[in-house]
């Protein structure tokens, strides 16, 4: 009998690849030449090909001028990077905006059909975790910030219930009042979110808070490297990066889909994480003692 035919091997195909739209032209305006806005900017520019960069801290242009120059150079979108920007981005812009930088964003109604924003704060779940691994023994954690912040308030409980501590918060509309609020509350609480609210702060009220704090044994955790000085067990921050690439994959959906299609706020997904000396002293004991090392 004849063999059986052999069966033909046929040539893979490789799919085609998918090629990325490129991105349309943007705007960058930074509020002033502060550090905190142009490491932002410079970590944009490196990702976007077609940008520009507007500085309203340049008194030579007005806002409203810096504005009309952006629509006359045809930019397809503006990326607001502080209050200032972005307060001039919701008022004047003609295009779709996204602000970042902003922590008080509600307060200033900046949110709107073609405005959208991104987090200020790297995600509190993982500020959560790094402070869990320097104090697993933390059972209730408070917060006090002024009006409008009930987004950060829902993800400050998520990310508390998550991990089996209790969480309470109050509203305060000073610097006195906060100090008044968290008197009542070191009671109930061995951790403290001090959020970057300064309508409700002043230096003489944290320097009151951390001296209480300290008295009563509440740790407090900050956004701020430089108050770690204070006596905050740590301190998360954002990595400018992690902000840039963000703001770009907003960019995209918007190019994509179009604005409205557009989540209004996008969260953070990195953290930078710094340690008074104290605990890391702790955490590092700690790490010995369940290693078998020595301390």
């Amino acid at each position: 009998a004849p063999a059986p035919p052999r069966p033909v091997r046929r040539p893979r195909v490789e799919p085609e690849p998918v090629l990325e739209q490129p991105l349309f032209k943007v705007a960058v305006v930074l509020s002033s030449r502060a550090s905190a806005y142009t490491d932002v900017s410079e970590a944009l520019t490196g990702l976007l090909k077609d940008v520009e960069v507007y500085d309203l801290g340049d008194r030579s242009l007005s806002p409203r001028d810096a504005f009309a120059a952006i629509h006359s150079s045809n930019a397809a979108a503006v990326v607001a990077v502080g209050l200032r920007a972005a307060v001039y981005a919701r008022d004047y812009a003609e295009v779709p905006a996204v602000f970042t930088q902003v922590f008080n964003d509600a307060e200033n109604r900046l949110i709107g059909d073609t405005v959208r924003g991104v987090a200020a704060i790297p995600p509190l779940a993982a500020q959560l975790d790094a402070w869990l691994k320097v104090n697993p023994g933390l059972k209730g954690v408070g917060a006090i910030v002024g009006s409008g912040h009930e987004r950060l308030l829902l993800e400050a409980s998520d990310a508390a219930a998550g991990r089996g501590l209790a969480f309470q918060h109050r509203v305060a509309s000073s610097d006195r009042e906060t100090l008044y609020l968290f008197t009542r509350m070191m009671p109930n609480i061995d951790g403290f979110w001090l959020f970057p609210d300064n309508r409700v702060l002043s230096a003489g009220v944290l320097g009151e808070i951390f001296e209480n704090a300290s008295r009563h044994g509440v740790q407090i955790a900050i956004f701020n490297d430089s108050l770690l000085s204070l006596g905050a067990s740590l301190s998360t921050t954002t990595d400018k990066r992690d902000i840039a690439r963000t703001v770009v994959d907003v960019l995209r959906q918007i190019q994509s889909n179009g604005v409205e299609t557009v989540p209004e706020y996008s969260p953070l997904h990195e953290v930078h994480v710094r340690l008074n000396d104290s605990a890391e002293e702790k955490l590092r004991l700690a790490s010995d003692k369940s290693a078998g090392g020595e301390p």
